[in-house]
């Protein structure tokens, strides 16, 4: 059964532009890898007083099957890609359901 979703994510503690343009890249790269378009999840970096963050989000809802068991593995892969490049940054995402609204 699927489900639509939104969904928005942060990380943060990056140490420098390098590592932000690489976890983006990473995550660019997950979001390919798990079937969703680039124009249903928007991925960015930004800079304030030398701090460097990732977000991204959905405009729209999205429809996945068997969601219950993709959210799982889709947070699990989301986090070692983040951590592999960036061990001490801090990645949160947050699930919306339109349908439930």
């Amino acid at each position: 059964m699927g489900v639509n979703i939104m969904l928005d994510f942060e990380v943060h503690g990056l140490a420098d532009e390098a590592q932000a343009k690489s976890v983006v890249s990473a995550l660019a790269e997950l979001i390919r890898a798990e079937g969703l378009q680039e124009h249903e999840v928007g991925l960015g970096r930004s800079v304030e007083d030398g701090r460097h963050w990732i977000s991204g989000e959905t405009d729209h809802p999205i429809g996945i099957s068997r969601f219950y068991a993709w959210r799982p593995h889709f947070e699990a892969a989301f986090r070692e890609r983040v951590h592999a490049l960036a061990p001490a940054a801090t990645a949160a995402i947050n699930w919306h359901y339109p349908d439930g609204d």
